[in-house]
């Protein structure tokens, strides 16, 4: 089976919001909880998820969902009924009904406060504020629109919301949709008047966004678990994926959880962007664009994007290089076209002097204030304040030689040669500062005094995978002694961010010792530039069978039994999972890499 057709038929549940069915890039998403009488609505906006109704649609009594990808089959509550998306934050119901069906009548908040916008014998539309769930936002309400058209039955107004009423013969069949932030009356009334005429016609509807989405994905994993995790992982991405409102509205965002991480966020689109890759070119270059497009005049991307703010304070790992480079080396420069290159060769010049000034120390490398910027939270490297830190300082080095690949694929000679010289002396300044040649390591460093932190931690590793300048016998031993030892990071849980034998180690403990895929993924491609195929084939399916076992993504795992923690359906572990079952060598059999 393909697997768009595999995906449309897949099984699944919406009972959480970290799961909630809210496709066609929708801001919008239904859960389904068998203890209510219909859907809750949720908003995934602005880094906050929250109910706006809950439920939407009141049905006579409690109902059971079964739901597939592509829709949602309900039984109880007075009837039988079907819900599809049809649209961006737009949907159809039909079904049988026994008695009338409420909507918009049970706010999730005191504060909303609705009132007519557009009325019609057969529509209604009402407008009105939801509370901000975020104190960061510095809006404490956004505006909405909820609208409702009835296409077989009755619409009646009704105290705070509206009653649909089944016909003569039982049956109901209407559309809602939904706007935020940037609302507008007449546009949603288009919206509701192009629902399709019958819900069949909104599957097709999914089926075509799907295809759009995912088509690129050529097979699903032979073994029945993995194609279940496999095919989890994709509908969790298109889930993910969001036409957002506001300073997001130029692209499609990819949030890295709809539930728990409703904005987008640097890093995670990065290592995301290995699945849309495959999935859909147009989707992987939006999610790198929308950084582009988001620096700030003096080259901050910032932490994560929403649609009225971003996080002002922290920035985040400088891998929109490396994203973007591969990127263009998986669909040509031609297929990416001289406007996303010019784009991103700005953007990435900008933001490599924005941390080579507003970041640098004394030393000539770059300090980090804590771990958020790292994205490592709460990282046992930080316990002691501030470092130079091996990791950052690697990306940032990477980032300045796919500077120097995307000036000169976009004409400039000259300013490739300059962010060629600019990387070596880095690397080799890297090697000075922050390489023990005794313990043949890369360890962080106090920004004061240059005292190396003796941690040892998988970011150790990592000035490797940026490409640093050390004899190859030394990158050879300290692969072998460190990576490849099971006594630090090579268990059958690998690579843990903190090395097993150290004393902070902590394996279920966020950054203080949990697998987590993104960093683990860096570890593969360091094995693989550097020729450990057997090893690197190893690492792969250790992992791959973590993330199998695990089913539902999660976040990050304990590294020493493997349980998912944080978020599931998680964008970079989902993106992961998607790569490894895609490579030639056949990691979703489990042999190979």
């Amino acid at each position: 089976m393909q697997p768009i057709d595999a995906l449309l038929s897949l099984e699944t549940s919406h009972a959480s919001q970290d799961r909630s069915l809210s496709p066609m890039y929708s801001n919008f998403g239904l859960c389904f909880d068998a203890r209510t009488a219909g859907p809750d609505l949720l908003l995934h906006y602005n880094r906050k998820t929250r109910a706006v109704f809950s439920p939407v649609f009141s049905f006579a009594a409690p109902c059971k969902a079964d739901a597939t990808f592509l829709s949602a089959a309900f039984t109880g509550g007075g009837g039988t009924y079907e819900l599809c998306f049809y649209g961006t934050d737009a949907f159809v119901l039909k079904g049988e009904f026994a008695s009338p069906v409420r909507a918009f009548s049970t706010a999730a908040y005191e504060t909303p406060r609705f009132w007519k916008a557009c009325g019609a014998e057969d529509l209604l539309i009402l407008q009105g504020y939801s509370e901000n769930g975020d104190d960061r936002d510095p809006d404490k309400y956004v505006p909405v629109l909820c609208g409702v058209r009835v296409l077989r039955g009755t619409l009646r107004e009704d105290a705070g919301g509206a009653l649909l009423l089944p016909d003569a013969a039982g049956r109901l069949y209407f559309a809602a949709a939904f706007e935020v932030l940037d609302i507008s009356a007449e546009r949603l009334k288009q919206t509701l008047l192009a629902a399709p005429a019958d819900i069949d016609g909104a599957k097709c509807a999914m089926r075509r966004w799907a295809t759009d989405c995912a088509g690129g994905l050529r097979r699903t994993p032979a073994d029945p678990d993995a194609r279940q995790t496999f095919l989890t992982a994709v509908s969790g991405l298109l889930m993910n994926l969001t036409k957002a409102p506001g300073s997001l509205s130029r692209c499609v965002s990819a949030f890295p959880s709809r539930g728990g991480y409703p904005t987008h966020f640097m890093w995670d689109s990065a290592f995301q962007n290995l699945a849309y890759e495959l999935m859909s070119e147009k989707t992987a270059a939006d999610s790198l664009l929308q950084l582009a497009y988001a620096i700030r005049p003096d080259g901050k991307i910032p932490q994560f994007l929403c649609s009225t703010w971003a996080r002002p304070h922290y920035a985040q790992p400088a891998l929109l290089g490396w994203a973007a480079q591969r990127y263009v080396a998986r669909v040509g420069a031609w297929k990416a076209g001289e406007g996303f290159i010019r784009t991103v060769a700005d953007a990435l010049a900008k933001n490599n002097e924005w941390w080579l000034t507003q970041r640098i120390t004394r030393s000539g490398l770059i300090c980090c204030p804590d771990g958020l910027e790292t994205g490592q939270d709460d990282s046992p490297r930080f316990d002691h304040g501030p470092v130079l830190a091996v990791d950052m300082n690697a990306y940032l080095l990477r980032q300045m030689r796919a500077t120097a690949y995307f000036c000169r694929l976009a004409g400039d000679g000259a300013g490739a040669a300059a962010w060629e010289a600019r990387a070596e002396a880095f690397a080799s300044l890297m090697v000075t500062v922050l390489y023990d040649e005794n313990r043949n390591l890369f360890f962080d460093a106090d920004p004061e005094t240059g005292e190396r932190r003796t941690l040892v931690t998988l970011s150790s590793l990592i000035p490797l995978w940026a490409g640093v300048p050390l004899p190859e016998a030394k990158i050879r031993a300290m692969i072998g002694d460190y990576l490849l030892n099971e006594a630090y990071f090579f268990g059958e849980v690998p690579f843990p961010c903190v090395a097993y034998n150290e004393p902070v180690y902590e394996p279920a403990q966020w950054w203080r010792g949990p697998t987590w895929m993104p960093v683990a993924w860096l570890m593969l491609e360091l094995l693989e530039d550097r020729g450990y195929a057997d090893a690197r084939a190893e690492a792969a399916r250790r992992l791959y069978r973590v993330m199998k076992k695990d089913a539902v993504l999660h976040e990050l795992f304990d590294s020493s039994t493997g349980e998912g923690l944080g978020c599931d359906e998680q964008g970079w572990t989902a993106a992961i999972f998607i790569r490894l079952s895609q490579e030639n060598e056949g990691c979703g059999n489990e042999n190979g890499r």
